[in-house]
């Protein structure tokens, strides 16, 4: 029989292997394949990997967000004209920095938000550089993987004109808030309601 410390380290390990298996299975979900990039182009490929880590997607010319394979265009006569617009990662979605590589030469994403999305750390923040040239909106909600040092790279992305952060955890906040006004002055910030 197994003696309690030895059953307690057991379930410690089996939690642990649990959480290990499963960001392995996330990671890999995020990597790059910059073959499948070349082959379907940036926006489709950027879709497929949004939507395979349950993030949704709209495309320019459509009014609703799209969340589904089928709903992407396959006839490579269309592919050049697939452009995404907006990305929306909820607290279902698992992108993470890994696969931040995928928004490369979409330049036309316009507006991002990122709602209870755990995978989204500071990491990602910075690799949003990407964007830079074409982000204007950006929405930053309840990500509790999101501190001060991904806050602080957003003085990056000039093209801004609203950036909206809520329930992030910042120490110094108004002095972050401030330093960002100062860099983004083209940009209306709104932090935890402020207006």
């Amino acid at each position: 029989m197994f003696s309690k410390s030895s059953l307690l380290k057991l379930v410690k390990n089996t939690i642990g292997n649990k959480r290990n298996l499963w960001k392995w299975v996330a990671d890999s979900f995020n990597q790059f394949d910059e073959e499948r990039a070349k082959e379907i182009g940036p926006n489709l490929a950027c879709a497929e990997w949004l939507m395979k880590n349950g993030a949704k997607v709209r495309c320019k010319g459509c009014r609703e967000f799209v969340s589904h394979y089928d709903c992407l265009p396959t006839r490579y006569d269309v592919l050049g004209q697939f452009k995404i617009e907006q990305v929306y990662a909820g607290e279902e979605a698992s992108i993470s920095h890994i696969g931040f590589t995928h928004f490369r030469d979409c330049n036309n994403i316009l507006d991002i938000a990122f709602v209870r999305c755990s995978t989204i750390d500071n990491e990602a923040i910075q690799k949003l550089q990407i964007l830079k040239d074409s982000l204007k909106s950006l929405k930053i909600d309840s990500c509790e993987n999101v501190f001060n040092e991904g806050i602080i790279e957003l003085e990056h992305l000039q093209a801004l004109k609203y950036l909206e952060l809520k329930n992030v955890q910042l120490e110094n906040e108004m002095k972050i808030i401030n330093h960002l006004k100062l860099k983004l002055q083209n940009c209306n910030i709104v932090y935890n309601d402020e207006k």
